[in-house]
């Protein structure tokens, strides 16, 4: 540790702020906030762990910015976090923002909006929902329930109701339906988008028994057609107490160098969202920290902040978290580690979600990174997503077949599978290959390949190229010393064998060997 460091430390005050750690270029390796700097800093002259001790070797000099209080502190921390992406915090590795269904009761005629951002307006906010195309018909589906218009500020001069009043997917509260009335819709729409489906449905009965009571039977009609479609809707799915109202279940997990924090929304009893969060940074094992990091980011700007918040790893500064959390929220927030019961399972879900998903995404990596080296290895102008593979299977002039098999994004995709059985007589592999390769090209409403690849050598090659259209690669891999042959070079190309690339080629050139051969085993016993 320089001595300029170790002079800062010494001058730092004894009072809240945030620290910042910089690089020889002035650039910010890690920003971290602390009630007291002097002795957070303090911490700094010994570090014990591994990662410190890089982040203090790599850098120069140490600033502090001071705050009113630790609640300051936190949020400032935040937000430099953020606007500099310093390499040792944990951090969202993906920023993206969420769609969410606004009411904006805050007005006298309140509408539905889709937003990407949550705001201390007044409005009601429903989310975060995963899938936008989703929202756009749910919130449709919302409008056609129960009339709320969509207009924005023209609501209050328009002098006539306008095409969605025709459509009968607006109550037009600007012209035709009362202000009391619509009230009443906007509110059975807000229980509706919090997943109150039963209340509304029960209050919805009610009103129809009453309008009927009062000879109203044109309105009863229209609110029997609301109450008819909404008992068509499928509901999210139960949660198996009564006891849980509203709070988000954060799962924390860890798995090869990867770490990903999936948050379940419950709402009114209901898991409504299921959302995955992968982290980046350099404590991605240390699971308080990241719980933390992530809580400070996502409720501090992203999300709505639920009452409670059950962690599956014990969140670090917990309670100041809280303090935070409750001043933005206006109401107490509590953040509790899931140690027991239902609280616990659903932590546990939460968890079992979140590793499934570093997996899924470690292996997509995967499948991606052997497809980039074989557009490399091949000189491809475009990733081959879809390869296809050709082989003949016979003994003998009998029941002569082939087959073809497709790899998509790596994989082998067993629905596109295809068998054909070869019409000429004899035993030329290389002109049954054409034959059945030609037939495949007959098809034109099959998906076109971005490689093939036939099980052979260099006269497999030269007999199908008139078979196959321009422009789609084909080559041939023969069996021997996998060699790849090509059509313009005269010598084959070798890659090594420990090149995930060529695994790939051996697997798509195997499986078509394998598929034939049971087809011709099936046809040879009368199949």
């Amino acid at each position: 540790m320089n001595q300029n460091i170790l002079d800062s430390i010494r001058r730092a005050p004894g009072k809240p702020g945030v620290y910042l750690w910089k690089n020889e270029r002035g650039g910010i390796l890690y920003v971290g906030k602390a009630e007291n700097l002097r002795k957070r800093l303090s911490n700094y002259l010994k570090p014990k762990d591994p990662k410190t001790m890089r982040l203090v070797e790599n850098a120069v000099r140490v600033e502090w910015i001071l705050t009113k209080t630790d609640v300051e502190a936190l949020i400032l921390e935040d937000a430099l976090v953020k606007q500099n992406q310093p390499r040792y915090n944990v951090r969202l590795r993906d920023d993206k923002r969420y769609p969410y269904i606004k009411l904006t009761v805050n007005e006298r005629l309140p509408e539905i909006q889709v937003v990407r951002r949550v705001e201390l307006d007044g409005s009601r906010y429903f989310g975060p929902y995963t899938d936008p195309g989703s929202v756009r018909k749910f919130v449709k589906l919302v409008r056609t329930l129960f009339g709320i218009r969509k207009c924005g500020g023209k609501a209050y001069s328009i002098k006539r109701p306008c095409i969605d009043y025709s459509m009968g997917i607006c109550t037009a509260p600007c012209q035709v339906m009362g202000e009391r009335e619509y009230q009443k819709r906007v509110e059975q729409a807000a229980r509706f988008l919090a997943g109150d489906y039963e209340k509304v449905k029960r209050n919805i009965l009610l009103e129809i028994k009453d309008l009927s009571e009062k000879l109203e039977y044109e309105k009863a009609r229209d609110l029997k057609k609301t109450f008819e479609a909404m008992e068509s809707l499928s509901v999210a799915q139960d949660v198996s107490s009564a006891k849980l109202k509203d709070m988000d279940i954060l799962g924390y997990a860890f798995h090869l160098g990867k770490a990903n924090i999936t948050q379940m929304k419950v709402r009114d009893h209901k898991v409504v969202a299921v959302l995955h969060h992968p982290l980046k940074g350099e404590y991605l094992g240390d699971g308080g920290q990241s719980v933390k990091a992530f809580i400070k980011q996502h409720y501090t700007t992203e999300d709505i902040t639920p009452k409670l918040i059950y962690t599956s790893a014990e969140a670090e500064d917990r309670k100041l978290l809280e303090k935070t959390l409750s001043e933005i929220r206006g109401g107490k927030v509590e953040i509790r580690m899931a140690v027991r019961g239902q609280y616990l399972k659903l932590a546990e879900m939460a968890v079992e979600n979140s590793l499934h998903q570093i997996i899924a995404e470690t292996l997509e990596k995967k499948k991606v990174s052997r497809l980039e080296l074989l557009q490399k290895g091949l000189g491809l102008t475009k990733m081959p997503r879809r390869i296809e593979g050709y082989d003949i299977s016979n003994i003998g002039e009998k029941a002569t077949v082939g087959g073809m098999v497709v790899f998509t994004n790596g994989v082998a995709d067993k629905s596109q599978y295809r068998k054909f059985r070869i019409r000429q007589p004899g035993q030329n592999d290389c002109r049954n290959m054409a034959e059945m390769v030609g037939r495949r090209f007959n098809h034109p409403e099959w998906e076109r390949p971005d490689l093939i690849l036939l099980d052979g050598g260099k006269p497999q090659l030269n007999a199908c190229l008139k078979k196959i259209p321009s422009g789609i690669p084909v080559i041939a891999l023969a069996k021997k010393e996998e060699e790849i042959y090509l059509p313009d070079k005269k010598t084959p190309i070798i890659l090594k064998k420990d090149n995930p690339a060529l695994h790939l080629l051996m697997e798509v050139r195997d499986e078509s060997h394998r598929y034939s051969k049971s087809y011709h085993e099936k046809k040879r016993r009368g199949g």
